[in-house]
């Protein structure tokens, strides 16, 4: 150890610390890094942000030696400014795994939506292409009410038929459609 400082107190290493002594904190570092080590590998399971970890640490101690007080406990500033790490780091892992998955959820509802909008599109295009192989009466009545929304008397007003010949012609093409649908989406 540097200087046979390897016997001095905690708060003297502060005080030395605390007047730039470089081989104070080397031996403040070599007396707990390890400890540091060991202490964070247990919450954090993650060797590479442990050694983070302890450099921040240390860089902080250096970076604010001016401040150490030498009655308070480095020990505890120590491990206090451990915790705060693990603390922090944890928290921003949570935020993190929290956003990734809303936005994993947002592609799961995009991808639901985009493909029950492709469903739905090849539904209608299976629609019109089973309606234009209707009779071409048949076409205009199924038009009129699922297209203009006409009811079944105004069709049949509109086309000089009866509206008993409209709810027929309507059912003969509803149970058409419904048939092929069944074919093409529900094969077993």
């Amino acid at each position: 150890m540097p200087n046979g400082l390897v016997d001095i107190s905690d708060n003297l290493l502060a005080a030395r610390i605390r007047q730039n002594d470089k081989d104070a904190f080397k031996t403040l570092y070599n007396r707990y890094s390890r400890k540091i080590y060991f202490f964070s590998l247990k919450h954090l399971n993650n060797a590479f942000e442990v050694e983070e970890l302890v450099q921040s640490v240390f860089i902080n101690v250096w970076e604010n030696r001016g401040s150490l007080d030498p009655d308070n406990s480095i020990k505890s500033y120590i491990y206090k400014a451990a915790v705060n790490y693990i603390i922090n780091y944890l928290r921003k892992k949570t935020i993190r795994s929290s956003y990734i998955e809303s936005e994993i959820n947002k592609g799961e509802k995009s991808s639901d939506i985009t493909y029950e909008q492709v469903f739905f599109q090849d539904l209608e295009r299976s629609i019109d292409s089973i309606v234009e192989t209707l009779p071409p009466q048949q076409q205009k009545i199924f038009s009129l009410n699922r297209s203009q929304g006409l009811t079944h008397e105004e069709i049949a007003i509109q086309l000089g038929l009866s509206v008993r010949t409209v709810e027929n012609q309507m059912y003969r093409s509803v149970q058409l459609i419904r048939k092929t649908l069944r074919e093409k989406y529900y094969r077993d």
